[in-house]
């Protein structure tokens, strides 16, 4: 099988480390598989804000013309809230017409905020709704996504879909790095102390507040470490952490606080994670929001969560994690506190952990899509690359 896997193609955000552990798992199933992606967000540094509509199109178009969608068996289209990718389906039905292979594309955003917030454009943003009720078929990566998306599109409910939790981005043999900071965050002198950690960009789902109102009122010995960009900007954050990094910030009866606004690569998140006897997920309701790709990275290494009743990440912990309303400062720290303290129930969830670890290894998820790929392709009446 031929696939295009079109995504952002950079260093860094969480498409870039899933689209790579994508494409490994697919060639290592015998698939020849190119690559197309833009090479950055649309936002320009120096002018301090998003390209316009027009600038933006113009680098889908560029994208467009770079190859020959027809040489494919499938095109598999992922991008998120921000990234360029979103038009270029529409620009190629443009430029082929009906000439284009079956389209599977990866729900990894409910609503295209780059032309509902940030460059509001009515027209491109059908044109995106459009690329999600078109195509041939979707995968969502957990039933909320495909509740969430079938109330603001009805009409997806007609395409062909399958849910495919996210698979961990560290894979299998990375050798865990930390740099001075990140190691100073983990190393707690206080024995016997639980270390919780989340990594990745600050975003609006991740209510820091509500974390640290849960701190607060938390009676046990905790490390709580938050790595990744923005941590330390208060207008991404909504509370002001730079008082926490590399400097352990006291709350509660014993509990610390570390913040590393720095991003974390493989080897960084594999140190983090393996040294975390727990991911924290603090998040709150958002209309874009439909999961965390974070929390495959502990439930894969065998890591208990603690998480809000947020979009997906009930489905996606299960037994292996403990959930909490959102906005509850209390029973959050009630949760933090139990695991610390408990050490039956802390038993219970570590094995539950251990036993949910192979639904999000690499491996399963790129067997899962593959088969997809497959059925599509065999139902689908495209004529077949030549």
């Amino acid at each position: 099988m031929k696939v295009l896997l079109i995504g952002p193609d950079h260093p860094q955000g969480s498409l870039p480390p899933y689209l790579d552990t994508l494409a490994t798992g697919l060639r290592h199933l015998g698939v020849s598989l190119d690559r197309l992606g833009s090479t950055g967000v649309p936002y320009d540094t120096h002018r301090g804000g998003f390209l316009t509509a027009a600038e933006i199109t113009a680098i889908a178009d560029q994208l467009a013309t770079r190859i020959d969608p027809g040489r494919y068996d499938v095109i598999s289209l992922h991008f998120g809230n921000l990234e360029t990718e979103q038009l270029l389906l529409a620009r190629w039905r443009h430029l082929h017409h009906d000439q284009l292979p079956p389209v599977v594309v990866h729900v990894h955003a409910l609503d295209p905020t780059l032309f509902t917030v940030h460059r509001p454009t009515p027209h491109l943003r059908a044109l995106v709704d459009a690329t999600l009720t078109d195509a041939d078929a979707l995968i969502y990566f957990g039933h909320y996504a495909r509740t969430a998306l079938a109330t603001r599109l009805p009409a997806v409910t007609t395409r062909p879909n399958r849910v495919v939790p996210l698979p961990t981005t560290i894979a299998a043999g990375t050798r865990p790095a930390t740099g001075p900071a990140l190691t100073a965050a983990l190393d707690d002198p206080r024995p016997g102390t639980t270390v919780a950690s989340l990594y990745g960009y600050a975003a609006p789902w991740k209510s820091a507040p509500d974390l640290i109102t849960a701190l607060e009122h938390t009676q046990t010995r905790l490390r709580i470490v938050l790595a990744g960009p923005l941590w330390d900007d208060p207008s991404h954050t909504g509370v002001d952490l730079r008082p926490a990094i590399g400097h352990p910030q006291r709350l509660g009866h014993a509990t610390e606080l570390v913040v590393v606004p720095t991003y974390l690569d493989p080897p960084t998140r594999a140190a983090l994670v393996t040294r975390s006897h727990l991911g924290v997920f603090p998040y709150r309701p958002h209309p874009t929001f439909q999961g965390s790709g974070a929390i495959a990275d502990y439930l894969a290494a065998a890591r208990p969560v603690i998480t809000t009743d947020v979009a997906n990440l009930p489905e996606l912990a299960a037994s292996a994690g403990v959930t909490v309303p959102p906005g509850d400062p209390h029973a959050l720290a009630a949760a933090l506190d139990r695991y610390a303290t408990d050490p039956p129930h802390r038993a219970r969830l570590q094995a539950a952990a251990r036993r949910r670890a192979p639904r999000f290894s690499p491996a399963t998820h790129a067997a899962a899509c593959l088969a997809f790929y497959e059925q599509i392709t065999r139902t689908s009446t495209c004529d077949p690359p030549t």
